[in-house]
């Protein structure tokens, strides 16, 4: 994952230090995330994330009609877990399994906090339905 060092600055910065959770989208053009939109979702319980998917949406049609590509979804997690848990995991391929054919990965970083650190994860589409979802590294750009 190639991320702007402003954008991911602002990532990690809005993102809550306390529970519930939180997240929100990147987006950007050719392969480089630039755009960042915060979204502290509907929360069923303090360590769930469940996005506005009405809010996301509008977003990611803005951002097309700018020419810009949505690129993943960003959510926190505490106490240090750097890992995707099995809940997230079943999200992910639910997410891919609606995409169009022409997004072929999206990213899905993890915030963990209160470090403030980014671990990603990349999910692609392999043969027939599966969904392959890989530790990726965070490369960030000036």
């Amino acid at each position: 994952m190639k991320i702007h060092n402003e954008t991911l600055n602002i990532v990690l910065n809005q993102m809550p230090l306390v529970p519930p959770e939180a997240g929100g989208i990147i987006g950007g053009k050719e392969g480089q995330i630039i755009l960042w939109e915060y979204d502290a979702g509907y929360f069923a319980k303090g360590c769930s994330y469940c996005p506005n998917v009405n809010f996301l949406n509008e977003v990611i049609a803005a951002w097309l009609d700018k020419g810009y590509d949505f690129m993943g979804i960003v959510h926190v997690h505490f106490g240090g877990s750097k890992f995707l848990s099995d809940g997230d995991k079943k999200y992910i391929e639910k997410i891919m399994k609606a995409m169009p054919n022409s997004i072929g990965k999206l990213y899905f970083p993890i915030v963990v906090q209160p470090d403030k650190q980014i671990f990603s994860y990349v999910a692609y589409r392999s043969f027939g339905d599966e969904i392959v979802i890989n530790a990726d590294d965070v490369k960030v750009f000036f």
